[in-house]
């Protein structure tokens, strides 16, 4: 199932995201080849890790390409193999969030 949402401020990432980190990209100590948890103040989408994983593309509410990535964490469940991801962007046009979520089995 994939679920989709813009908003004007953060669902996913933290609320401080823009102040909490000192860096665009944060990746998370406990990464492992079954999941990735990125974070920071944002990257844009060509030079994230996961921007190909994930299917990433700009903003929902203004269609632009001009955005940076706050978050995004993928996994793959060990017993089934299906994979779970979510990524939220701020678009640098509009000023709005856009998040997206993807779970394999639904």
């Amino acid at each position: 199932m994939f679920y989709e949402t813009v908003q004007e401020s953060p669902r996913i990432a933290q609320k401080d995201y823009a102040t909490a980190f000192s860096k665009g990209l944060v990746p998370d100590e406990e990464n492992t080849w079954l999941g990735m948890v990125f974070r920071g103040s944002g990257v844009p989408l060509e030079e994230h890790p996961c921007k190909d994983r994930l299917h990433m593309h700009g903003c929902k509410n203004c269609g632009s390409d001009n955005v940076l990535v706050i978050y995004a964490q993928w996994s793959v469940s060990t017993h089934s193999g299906d994979s779970y991801w979510d990524y939220e962007i701020i678009c640098n046009e509009c000023r709005m969030f856009t998040a997206r979520s993807f779970n394999e089995n639904d």
